[in-house]
């Protein structure tokens, strides 16, 4: 699994660059007044199989244990009450769910967004270990830490148990495996659990399967302890709410034009760093462009004087973003800054620099995405 992880974590990074470019040129054509309808509405096609392939990057990010993560105290039992309706609806109506809270379970340090689709997978396993229906039982329970720097302390385990037919052993060794075929032959489990390994191991967590002493698989998480998680983790405030879980920020469709502002780009990937520069251009933006972060340093000590705003890939050859960060910050301490990222976790979309923060984009991004993220930088 560590290779799958690897290889998943690192295939997604490069495909989120090529859909980035994909997604970037589509919403740029279909912005043309002078589209025809027909033309328009492949792109419109283009567009919909583009943000499909964007969700299953997302998942290979889950699997390669990467992405943004954005760790906080979690009240475990409330979580699984709110995500249980939409786990009813997954599952259909011929499966029944049981959801069994356990009595002063610790809270858990974790990523919400994530914690939901670790529920939607395993309630998935279930569905597809049930064909003909049956009852799915989700348990919460507190256990004492194990050895090691957290001996002692609570833990929380979240349990799925399904009572479709036990699988035989060696089935159960490679459930975490993505891919597997089906036992019929058909399609298989695609991504399937090797999605809940990510996100569990991902926190410092573990998983693990087994078959039920009455049939069926239990698959049980068991979340660390605080006391070994950053201190970092710690520091958001705990969510519990009543509302249903909120989906992730958008942005609006128009972003006000720019004003003639000096904008830095340094990224490695020739198709992005032409597609940031021409969204930025077309929007009344001057742009100088980098390579790497080398270049992105060099050609800043010559345009200090100009350059208003950075754009920095996380991620490139001689010198990543964060170097010639800290190198363009070293003479340039309140530049504003924008660093492209495939995997950084943030608590609140920035991520301290000493005394001056930066902003974090996520890729993929989309055009109107940069743009506001541009505005809202040279604003503050």
């Amino acid at each position: 699994m560590d290779a799958v992880s690897r290889l998943a974590g690192g295939v997604a990074h490069d495909l989120n660059n090529v859909l980035l470019v994909v997604q970037g040129y589509t919403e740029m054509a279909l912005a043309e007044q002078s589209l025809g309808s027909e033309a328009r509405g492949h792109l419109a096609e283009v567009r919909e199989a583009a943000s499909r392939a964007s969700l299953l990057v997302a998942d290979l990010l889950l699997v390669g244990q990467r992405g943004p993560l954005a760790p906080r105290s979690l009240d475990l039992n409330d979580i699984l009450a709110r995500l249980l309706p939409g786990l009813k609806t997954r599952v259909g109506d011929g499966i029944e769910i049981s959801f069994v809270p356990g009595d002063d379970v610790p809270e858990v340090v974790a990523d919400e967004e994530q914690l939901g689709r670790l529920a939607v997978v395993l309630a998935e396993k279930a569905r597809e270990s049930m064909p003909g229906g049956g009852m799915l039982t989700i348990r919460t329970a507190a256990a004492p830490g194990a050895g090691g720097a957290g001996a002692g302390e609570r833990r929380a385990i979240l349990s799925f148990h399904d009572a479709g037919a036990a699988p035989p052993r060696t089935a159960l060794v490679r459930l975490f495996e993505p891919y597997l075929p089906a036992s019929d032959g058909g399609k298989g489990r695609g991504l399937g659990l090797s999605i809940a390994h990510g996100i569990v191991k991902r926190i410092g967590g573990d998983i693990e399967a087994v078959a039920g002493p009455q049939g069926g698989t239990a698959v049980t998480i068991t979340f660390p302890g605080r006391a070994s998680v950053p201190e970092s983790w710690l520091s958001a405030p705990r969510v519990t709410q009543s509302e249903p879980l909120a989906g992730p920020g958008t942005y609006p469709q128009e972003a006000a034009q720019g004003g003639g502002e000096t904008i830095l780009v340094a990224e490695d990937d020739d198709g992005l760093r032409a597609l940031a520069v021409k969204i930025l251009s077309r929007e009344g933006y001057a742009v100088l462009a980098a390579r790497d972060g080398e270049e992105a340093v060099d050609i800043y000590e010559r345009n200090r004087e100009v350059v208003r705003l950075a754009l920095l890939d996380d991620v490139m050859p001689r010198m990543g973003g964060r170097a010639a960060l800290a190198r363009i910050r070293a003479s340039s301490p309140g530049l504003p800054v924008i660093l492209f990222s495939g995997y950084t976790w943030s608590l609140n979309g920035k991520t301290a620099d000493s005394a001056a923060p930066f902003a974090i984009l996520q890729k993929p991004w989309r055009p109107r995405e940069l743009l506001r993220a541009v505005r809202e930088s040279l604003a503050r």
